[in-house]
Formats: structure tokens, sequence, C-alpha cells
């Protein structure tokens, strides 16, 4: 009955999904040098995953390191030399009108120099960039780069799921909400699996889309007129909070069956052999 309260609200179609991945992809495009790591493979945070184009940024690296040694020297005699030209006893060989002359060349090569020895400005920043590592513990997966591919700035190269962040959210109809709520206990079935894992419900959603309301071009509602004479139940995601993280035994995305027990956990002991039964049919989703 629509309203009615479910004393064990149960999710069959859930997800465990991981709560933060990320998307790495380059700052800098070039042929791929080394690959440091292979799919599925755990790592830590800053390990190398691949580098991109390592001997000609090096090359550019060094160049640019010799031109800042070029101008470092040339600022520095410019100084020498405006020092000896402001001394008293050479003060008649010096026009006042090339003195500020002489002042800019000295201005201009020290800004100069202090500019190209700026890492940020430099090749030296581009040689970090195409070093790419991992920003967090966890699990290198979909990798699709390999040596000697070339690789474009931006574009989306491995995927990072990290570790210790996977929660479960459950699909819960929208007539078991009543019996859900943040802070109940859950206890959580892997598909094919007979382990129950424990968790919390952390949050429910807002809001879910309405599909049977869009909008036209001029920002009109535009409803649906079919009467629908089986109502369905909406479903709307549930996020468990799991009590223990799992060693990605489960991957991202997978299926598991929920019930939400309560503000306790379910006594075992107190089943009968029925419920005990179908408990375990919870095995097979």
């Amino acid at each position: 009955m629509p309203g009615s309260i479910t004393p064990n609200p149960r999710g069959r179609v859930t997800r465990a999904l991981a709560l933060t991945s990320f998307a790495i992809a380059p700052d800098v495009s070039g042929l791929i040098t080394q690959v440091n790591v292979h799919d599925n493979q755990l790592v830590k945070k800053g390990q190398v995953l691949f580098t991109i184009d390592q001997p000609r940024y090096q090359k550019a690296l060094e160049e640019a390191q010799a031109d800042v040694a070029y101008y470092q020297v040339l600022a520095q005699e410019k100084r020498q030399e405006a020092g000896r030209r402001n001394r008293p006893r050479c003060a008649g060989d010096v026009s006042r009108r090339d003195r500020p002359g002489q002042q800019r060349t000295t201005n201009s090569s020290a800004s100069v120099s202090e500019s190209a020895g700026d890492p940020r400005s430099g090749k030296n920043w581009i040689l970090n960039v195409q070093v790419i590592r991992a920003p967090a513990d966890g699990w290198v997966t979909n990798l699709n780069v390999y040596t000697g591919e070339f690789i474009t700035r931006g574009s989306t190269a491995v995927a990072l799921v990290k570790q210790n962040s996977f929660y479960v959210l459950a699909y819960m109809e929208e007539t078991k909400l009543e019996g859900v709520r943040p802070g109940y206990r859950a206890e959580i079935t892997p598909l094919g699996s007979n382990k129950v894992l424990k968790g919390t419900v952390d949050s429910v959603a807002a809001g879910v889309t309405n599909a049977s309301s869009t909008r036209d071009d001029k920002g009109m509602a535009t409803i649906d007129s079919n009467l629908e004479w089986v109502r369905l139940a909406q479903r709307v995601p549930v996020r468990i909070r799991l009590d223990n993280q799992q060693e990605n035994i489960w991957p991202a995305g997978t299926t598991a069956t929920v019930v939400v027990t309560g503000k306790q956990d379910r006594d075992e002991s107190q089943d009968s052999f029925f419920r005990k039964m179908a408990h375990r049919l919870r095995e097979f989703g």
C-alpha cells in the first residue's frame, strides 16, 4: 500500500561506488617515453605513473638554464660597469646624458635575468608537469596509455580510484523511505557472495529527476498527459557508509542487496528458520 511503513526497507538495485575517483590528464602534449604502472595496480600518492617526452623537455631545460647563466653574468657585468662609471674620479668621463641610458641597460639585464631564473616562467616548470604522478593512494584503472604513443594536453589517460573511499548507494523505493533515516543501520550483501557487510545510512538524496515534466524552448512546463494505470514507485538514492573499508574485493559499480535494519543491527540469534533462509536468498539478489 502506498505510504505504508516497511519494517526493513530493502533495496535490490544497488551500486557500490567509490567516493573519490580522479580522471588523470597531462598538462603538456608529447610522446609518452615511459609507463611506470600497469592496469589495476595499487599505487601510493606521488608515485610516478608515466612521463611525457622527457628527452626533449630535458634539452629545453638545459637551454633555459644556459640562458639564465648568460643573463646573470651579463647583469653582473653591467652592474660593475655602472659602479665604475659612477665613481667620482671617473665622473667626468661620462656625460650626464649617457648615464640614464646606462642605468636602463643595467635594469633591463637584471630584469631579464630574474625572469629567466623563475621556475614558473621557464622550462623547469614544464619538466615537472610532464612527470605524471598519482594524486592519492588508490588503484589505477582503465589504463590506456603506452610507451611511444602521443598524448595531447587535457586528454584523460587513466582513472584512479581512491583507496578507503568506498560507500554504498542504495536505490530505495519512495514507499520505503519512512523506514530510512540517517544513522540507521544497514546490511549489504554483494551479489553472488554470502558475506554480509555492515554500514550506516549517511544521507538520503534531496531529489530525483521528474520524468513526467520537461521544459520547452520558451521555458514553459511540458507535462505528460498520459494516465498511468500502474503507478511505479520512484527510486531515491540512499548513501550508506561502510563500517570497514574493503580492499577492492568488490569493484566500484558492482551490485548488492541492502536491508535497513533500523536504529540497531539485526539480532541473528532471534531469527526464525524462514527468516534466516530469506536472508540467505539475498546472496542471489
